[in-house]
C-alpha cells in the first residue's frame, strides 16, 4: 500500500500539531516543519478541519491546533478525512458472476486493505510520540516544542 502525497502530509501536520497540543500553529510553521509547500497544507488541513480533528484560529497569535486529543486521535482517522483506504467491495474486473463474491486474489487482497485499517486503526499520535526511537516521527522537530506538547498530553 503507497501513500499519496496528501496522506503524507495530513500524516505529518498531524503528527506536527500532536506535538504543540494547545498551540496554535500557522500554516508557514507547520510547512516549515514538515517540509511540505505551505499552499498545497492549506488543501491538506480543509478536510481535517471539516472531521473535526483540527480547528483554525484567527487573529493575531491564531493558527491551526489539533482539536482532538492525540491519546485518542489514529491514523486511520487522518487518512480518513483526507483519503479513505479503498476496500475492494466488488470484481474490480467487473465480471458479472463475480460481483461482491470477490475471487480468492481479490479476497486477499481485500484481507490485506481490512488488516491495514486495523492496524492504522489502533495506532494514535500519542502512541508515536512516545515510542522509544532515535528520531521523532515525521517532522523536523526542536526539543522545546516537543517538551511542551508532550507535557500538555500528560495533564
Amino acid at each position: 500500500m503507497q501513500l499519496s502525497q496528501t496522506a503524507e502530509y495530513a500524516l505529518r501536520a498531524a503528527i506536527w500539531l500532536s506535538q504543540r497540543v494547545g498551540d496554535p500553529q500557522t500554516t508557514q510553521q507547520i510547512a516549515a516543519g514538515c517540509q511540505m509547500p505551505a499552499s498545497y497544507l492549506v488543501k491538506v488541513l480543509q478536510p481535517l478541519a471539516k472531521a473535526g480533528i483540527v480547528n483554525a484560529q484567527r487573529g493575531l497569535g491564531g493558527g491551526y491546533v489539533l482539536v482532538r486529543n492525540p491519546e485518542e486521535l489514529t491514523l486511520l482517522e487522518v487518512l480518513n478525512a483526507v483519503e479513505p483506504i479503498q476496500r475492494i467491495r466488488v470484481c474490480p474486473l467487473k465480471i458479472s458472476s463475480h460481483g461482491s463474491n470477490l475471487c480468492a486474489l481479490h479476497q486477499a487482497l481485500d484481507d490485506t486493505l481490512a488488516e491495514a485499517e486495523r492496524n492504522l486503526g489502533s495506532q494514535t499520535f500519542g502512541e508515536l510520540l512516545k515510542r522509544k526511537n532515535k528520531s521523532r516521527p515525521l517532522c523536523q522537530t526542536t526539543s522545546a516544542p516537543v517538551a511542551l506538547g508532550l507535557s500538555a498530553l500528560k495533564r
